[in-house]
């Protein structure tokens, strides 16, 4: 009962993504105090849930530990300022590009357009008339070209074709190497396509020309030729990630995007340092459906944290003789959950585990050169008892 330590309800949303929105207003549904921090820009969908407080700003630096988080913020005129938060949510999204050169392509070319561009066409109230402008037209769309495309890009541009062939009535193809259909709403979705006429056409090695005139796609099957040929967004970590991270003391992974803990203790949505979460696109690539289940993940994740009011220190954790220590800095460097610091206690300044921010992973202990760090709380085998008793006995 001694080791629980009260903790506030509140909670920091940081990023300007939908998903921040989500999670905003879920965790304000329960019961929480939430400070949504987002730069530029005008406020985002969301903000007027009630116990939601908006403001503009970009993180700077995060201190302190879960539980009792100081977050500084700078705004748009440069002043920092600072709030405190039990737990933060990541929810910064990413950024949207048609990579043309991957692709071979040139957006001149009148017959090829972006999946946003043709949705916005779509989307456009079209001339009266009794004909349908673009009926008897054949749209091709390329997936996978020049590297596979993601899901949430993919998810648009067959949502896009399934409008297509409902709205203009043409011939919809959707041309594909590798498409993944492993959710549930994306299975339906390719099902009900199928069922209303889309075409699918899978490829290897394409052959493909677009011309103002018109284009035309060649696979092992034949040549198809169309009037449009029609191409997903590439997605791509947001601009501001690498810095974001910095700030947070996380890591990002090979792909540029928020990297969750480790595998010894992976859970999804979880970063390394404890009472930090990520909530969609800025760690996940998935369908709009996946992407609020994921908001409500991280809604869930926070709630089982600080629910019950109050934390405890895993039963397994490190802990300094901070007599033997020699203040190196190497356990510092070496925890991969920011819980070592160089503090001034027990008369001596020394290394310091802040004990509800140790996960117990025992990289210090391996790490420091002078064996001053300890696991507590880890049961020592048999034959390593006797091995050490038989040390002290030589």
């Amino acid at each position: 009962m001694s080791d629980r330590v009260p903790v506030k309800r509140s909670v920091l949303v940081l990023g300007a993504a939908p998903e921040a929105g989500w999670v905003s207003a879920e965790l304000a549904g329960l019961g929480y105090r939430v400070e949504w921090v987002a730069a530029g820009g005008a406020a985002p969908e969301g903000v007027a849930a009630p116990g939601v407080a908006y403001r503009e700003g970009h993180l700077v630096r995060l201190d302190g530990q879960v539980g009792a988080f100081r977050a500084w913020l700078a705004g748009n005129g440069g002043a920092a300022t600072s709030l405190d938060a039990a737990a933060v949510v990541v929810a910064s999204g990413n950024r949207r590009l048609v990579p043309w050169e991957r692709y071979g392509l040139s957006p001149a070319t009148p017959s090829v357009l972006s999946v946003p561009q043709v949705r916005a066409l779509l989307g456009a109230q079209r001339p009266t008339g009794p004909a349908l402008e673009h009926r008897n037209q054949a749209f091709l769309i390329a997936l996978d070209l020049g590297g596979e495309t993601g899901k949430e890009t993919a998810t648009e541009a067959l949502e896009l074709a399934r409008d297509l062939r409902r709205a203009w009535r043409g011939e919809v193809y959707v041309f594909y190497q590798n498409l993944k259909v492993d959710t549930a709403n994306l299975d339906a979705l390719t099902r009900q396509m199928r069922e209303e006429g889309v075409l699918f056409c899978r490829y290897e090695k394409p052959t493909l020309q677009a011309a103002d005139e018109g284009v035309s796609f060649t696979y092992v099957e034949g040549t198809v030729r169309g009037d449009l040929l029609i191409v997903p967004e590439d997605t791509a970590p947001a601009e501001d990630t690498l810095s974001l991270a910095e700030a947070l003391r996380v890591r990002v992974g090979e792909d540029g995007h928020l990297q969750e803990i480790n595998v010894r203790q992976h859970r999804p949505g979880h970063a390394e340092r404890k009472g930090i979460y990520y909530a969609g696109r800025c760690h996940l690539d998935a369908d709009l459906a996946t992407l609020r289940a994921d908001a409500a993940r991280a809604a869930s994740d926070v709630d089982a944290l600080l629910g019950q009011g109050y934390l405890e220190p895993e039963a397994v954790r490190a802990h300094v003789d901070s007599a033997a220590c020699v203040r190196c800095l190497t356990c510092v460097r070496s925890c991969p959950h920011a819980a070592v610091e160089i503090a001034d206690y027990e008369e001596v300044t020394a290394a310091r585990v802040l004990d509800l921010a140790c996960r117990g992973c025992g990289a210090c202990v391996a790490n420091c050169p002078v064996q001053a760090i300890d696991l507590l709380g880890l049961a020592v085998p048999a034959w390593a008892q006797r091995a050490r008793e038989e040390v002290a006995a030589s």
